[in-house]
Formats: structure tokens, sequence, C-alpha cells
């Protein structure tokens, strides 16, 4: 684990939000400012954050489900797969 959070360091500008998720299939973590539809590692791929919520608007396409990091709010994350930093 604490090699994973090495890895996490230095990656973004200080002052940017960074949403860090861990693949609940092989436990892989990845950090990025947009939410991450498929995993580096394994190929398994994630539906987006309030997924039923977004997707009555039929007006979206798929892609633009995922929201940016900015537009996610704390109470928006699946404690223990998801942390905003």
């Amino acid at each position: 684990m604490k090699k994973d959070v090495e890895s996490f360091q230095g990656t973004f500008a200080e002052n940017t939000k960074t949403l860090i998720k861990k693949c609940h299939c092989c436990g892989k973590m990845a950090e990025s400012l947009k939410e991450i539809e498929r995993c580096s590692t394994c190929q398994k791929s994630f539906l987006p954050l309030k997924y039923f919520e977004k997707i009555h608007d039929v007006h979206q396409q798929y892609a633009d489900l995922f929201s940016h990091v900015e537009e996610i709010d704390e109470k928006d994350l699946i404690k223990g797969l998801l942390v905003l930093w």
C-alpha cells in the first residue's frame, strides 16, 4: 500500500483537486482530474458517479456522464473506492 501512495505524489499541481479511485476487481489505484472510465490494468469498465440520476437525461452521450473533479462533491463518492484529494 505504501508503494501505491508514493507513486501518486507530485503527479498533479498542488492546488488542484484530484480524484483517486481503487479498482474493485484488481485493486489498482488510479488518479485523474475526471472520473475514470476504465481500469488501466484489468480494463474493467466503471459507471459514472450518480449514474442512475444522470441516465434520465437522454440528450447526453455516455462519455459526457463522467464528471470533472470540480463537479464532484464529497457526498457523491463511494466510500472505500473513491477519494478527493
